[in-house]
């Protein structure tokens, strides 16, 4: 029968048949199955991207094959490790990931495992010990730098580009054996522009990545310019990882750790170049943008500044008390450290996973193989179901006694900023150690205002990958004299 009717057309009118019908099928029959008959049609969904999680509730269907989940208990359930007879571990979407999974983002489970293992030697506590000096340095360099143009707290200082030299420089100290230099020519590295300068870019790639057919509305040449800049970056990065290995010589950084082998087990050249990068990305830019958070946060809760400001005089008599281990002592600035992170997380968008093939078990529901699931960040910690006042910037819920105190509902069980299960952040302990050693030196010796230029700076912006952030503008009154530790 089919036959007999093509016989009938030319060509041009069997092409428009089989467009129609496909256009048909895109616009009618696959709405239909998605809403009516596919495998997630009990989970509520929106018909467009709005407030979706508080129209909807802690589970909601985002996309035809994608499930959102804003509750405390689902982390183990998305994020966790493989348990025999209960559920495979969810794995990262192809797309996800770079092509040659060669650093422990992108690495198949067998090969993470193995290169998580080696680098944990680098994010012990001896290790952060023995990396102290030269953080340290790093830090003296920052203050001696803030100092020189805070102009008596008059000057306008972009304190979210000087977190960035600093880290950066720490991290590629750590990972490259050699810092940027940034900190040293007060500006900034070519390849950090770069990275910063295409934020969206990046994850417009990505999302085409995930669904090719975006790639026709993707802007072309800039595109192409990145793709180039990349591979001329790469090839810098590489040749500061070679020098690095020829010094032939044992020095606290991650490279000596990559290089040294753990139980027979070894990091190949290639992985070397692309951890290295990682961790470079990883650990800077988030603790950047975490510390910029922390101090507009500050600015703009005089009292909670105040209380902080008397927890630092109580415990630090000079400035020469200040180390990684004395700051982590400092119960009030964990606080605010976290409630910053529940407030403004860093990392605010889901890390997505996928469902084993052959589906996996969720909440007691079983869903389907190839679903893709994640945890929305801001959305877990900005929940009025999970945190009492949540809206609301208040670090002594996170002092209080939970039985007694009037946050006593807090779901802290779901805060989870570093992530969560065998893939979370390797290097959390660095990081937080890191943060309270920073903050603990620039506000001892600061007083910090955010000037009107800056006022609302969480509130403009947009979240791609990371935050997509303009300059963090404050006025930085120096405390005591000289650019050294002071009494």
């Amino acid at each position: 029968m089919l036959a007999e009717v093509t016989i009938g057309l030319s060509w041009p009118m069997l092409g428009a048949v089989v467009a129609g019908l496909t256009l048909v099928y895109l616009v009618i029959l696959r709405p239909i199955y998605n809403v009516y008959f596919h495998p997630l049609r009990k989970y509520p969904g929106p018909k467009l991207l709005m407030d979706i999680h508080t129209k909807y509730g802690p589970i909601v269907r985002v996309g035809p094959n994608e499930l959102s989940y804003a509750i405390p208990e689902v982390w183990d359930d998305v994020y966790g490790r493989y348990r025999a007879g209960k559920r495979k571990e969810n794995q990262k979407p192809s797309w996800y990931l770079s092509k040659d999974a060669n650093d422990i983002l992108s690495a198949a489970t067998g090969d993470h495992g193995r290169m998580r293992k080696i680098l944990s030697n680098g994010f012990t506590t001896n290790a952060m010990l023995e990396q102290e000096p030269a953080i340290a340095g790093y830090v003296d360099l920052l203050i001696l730098r803030l100092k020189e143009r805070a102009e008596d707290g008059k000057a306008a200082i972009d304190l979210w580009q000087w977190f960035v030299y600093c880290l950066f420089d720490v991290t590629g100290d750590l990972a490259f054996g050699e810092p940027f230099g940034c900190l040293r020519e007060s500006m900034m590295h070519p390849w950090i522009s770069f990275v910063l300068n295409n934020i969206k870019l990046t994850y417009i790639i990505l999302l085409c990545t995930r669904i090719p057919f975006f790639f026709f509305f993707a802007p072309v040449l800039a595109t192409i310019k990145l793709v180039r800049e990349y591979a001329q970056h790469r090839k810098v990065l590489r040749e500061t990882v070679d020098r690095r290995l020829a010094l032939n010589v044992e020095r606290p950084d991650l490279v000596q750790v990559m290089l040294t082998q753990k139980d027979g087990l070894k990091m190949s050249q290639e992985e070397i170049y692309s951890n290295a990068v990682t961790l470079t990305l990883a650990g800077a830019e988030t603790t950047a943008s975490a510390l910029s958070g922390i101090m507009y946060m500050l600015a703009s809760y005089p009292e909670v500044k105040a209380k902080l400001m008397k927890e630092l005089q109580d415990a630090f008599k000079s400035e020469d008390e200040i180390n990684m281990r004395s700051a982590m002592q400092l119960r009030y600035l964990a606080a605010v450290i976290d409630e910053t992170f529940r407030y403004h997380p860093p990392g605010p968008n889901a890390l997505w996973r996928t469902t084993p093939p052959e589906g996996n078990w969720i909440l007691g529901d079983f869903i389907p193989g190839n679903t893709i699931v994640g945890i929305p960040h801001h959305v877990m910690y900005r929940s009025e179901a999970n945190f009492k006042r949540a809206d609301e910037f208040i670090p002594e819920r996170w002092l209080a006694d939970s039985k007694t105190s009037g946050f006593s509902t807090d779901r802290r069980e779901g805060f989870h900023p570093f992530s969560y299960g065998p893939r979370n952040c390797i290097g959390l302990n660095l990081a937080n150690a890191e943060m309270r050693f920073i903050l603990a030196r620039v506000l001892r010796n600061f007083d910090v205002e955010v000037t009107q230029q800056s006022r609302g700076w969480m509130d403009k912006q947009r979240s791609y990958l990371m935050w997509e952030k303009g300059g963090l503008y404050m006025y930085l009154k120096p405390k005591y004299s000289g650019s050294g530790a002071s009494s």
